[in-house]
């Protein structure tokens, strides 16, 4: 049993309480701020909502929790930071605007400015340490229990692709068949379930950014190299970046990063994506409900395995550079139709792409 802090939409008081489960921490947390649980929706401080046990699970003790209805407007805790300033000292508001205004106007030309400076600063024997004691200030600002950089990196890949599981099922809920149908959504419920067990089997990939799985093959094999670089591997629809070398030709930022060498490589390492080659959004979630719809009709099952491959594995996600990560739509980058149900005989069987030898854990 962990303790935990729980607040209301108007953060008019903090309580402290301590539970196993989600569940446990709604009750708790509603019975204390006197909230009607019925309505209640649980969210962290930056606006993300938690509706799921296994996530609640991955949060660290003390994490704040939101408890509002689910029609309230919560502002997050950078909203109430910057209004607060703004009460306080018009000279604070005048610094936040520079900064808003710095970061607005040629994002990119700036990224690549901080990265050349990155390159020259960085060297190959620091990227070389990995314990926190060796590199305490590779760790500085950061809240996390994370002993080594692999295992900070393997929690980061973590977090995004329950992102891509999370905002996914969100859109699904969100959708009229969803709502309407009963038959096509518990088929989509089974079809998340089914995702969800299968990424507890591999860690939920937190192997793509810790340097400890460079040396796998298939999908659970790192994006980077054994001293923890990473490449961009260019737009959605090329072959390979086309920038990585010609850049580095004319002195420019490089396509290429080891955020295990500094601090502020770590830092800028976040600007990089993990980009659908076909979309998730605008191809994969329609796709998944038209899978619905033709499995209910055709008495079949949703093909669960082509959809985990298309929205978590290495198929289908490229790491990209910002300069790289074309946020256009991906015109002729669609599912295949013929792929989005399966015969309820034939088994979505997940083992088949991730043998015993390439078992994930952290290092």
């Amino acid at each position: 049993m962990n303790g935990y802090k729980v607040t209301d939409g108007s953060r008019s008081r903090i309580c402290g309480i301590a539970c196993k489960t989600l569940q446990q921490l709604k009750e708790k947390g509603c019975s204390k701020l006197k909230l009607d649980s019925s309505s209640i929706v649980v969210r962290l401080q930056d606006g993300t909502i938690v509706d799921d046990n296994d996530y609640f699970k991955t949060l660290a003790p003390q994490t704040i929790f939101i408890l509002s209805p689910a029609d309230m407007q919560v502002a997050t805790g950078y909203e109430l930071l910057y209004n607060m300033l703004c009460a306080v000292h018009k000279d604070y508001l005048n610094v936040g605007k520079l900064a808003s205004d710095f970061l607005s106007q040629d994002l990119k030309a700036k990224i690549r400015d901080v990265s050349s400076a990155l390159e020259c600063q960085s060297t190959k024997e620091r990227a070389k340490l990995s314990k926190r004691d060796d590199d305490p200030a590779w760790f500085e600002g950061l809240e996390t229990i994370a002993l080594t950089k692999e295992d900070f990196m393997f929690r980061r890949s973590q977090e995004r692709i329950r992102g891509y599981l999370y905002k996914s099922q969100d859109d699904i809920k969100k959708s009229i068949l969803y709502v309407k149908d009963s038959k096509a959504r518990a088929k989509l419920d089974a079809t998340f379930n089914h995702f969800k067990e299968c990424l507890k089997k591999v860690n939920h990939f937190g192997c793509y950014f810790s340097r400890c799985f460079s040396s796998n093959e298939g999908p659970l094999k790192s994006y980077c190299d054994e001293d923890g670089q990473f490449k961009c591997q260019g737009k959605w629809n090329e072959n390979n970046c086309q920038h990585l070398e010609t850049l580095a030709t004319n002195g420019n930022a490089k396509h290429f990063i080891n955020p295990y060498e500094s601090k502020e490589a770590r830092i800028v390492f976040s600007t990089w994506n993990l980009d659908h080659r076909i979309e998730r959004s605008r191809r994969i979630g329609p796709a998944l409900l038209e899978a619905a719809k033709l499995a209910v009709h055709n008495n079949e099952d949703i093909n669960a395995m082509y959809f985990f491959t298309l929205l978590f594995t290495s198929k289908n996600l490229k790491l990209v550079h910002i300069v790289c990560h074309d946020k256009g739509e991906h015109h002729g980058a669609d599912c295949i139709s013929k792929r989005l149900t399966i015969n309820k005989s034939v088994k979505s069987d997940f083992n088949s792409i991730f043998n015993a030898k390439n078992s994930v854990s952290v290092a």
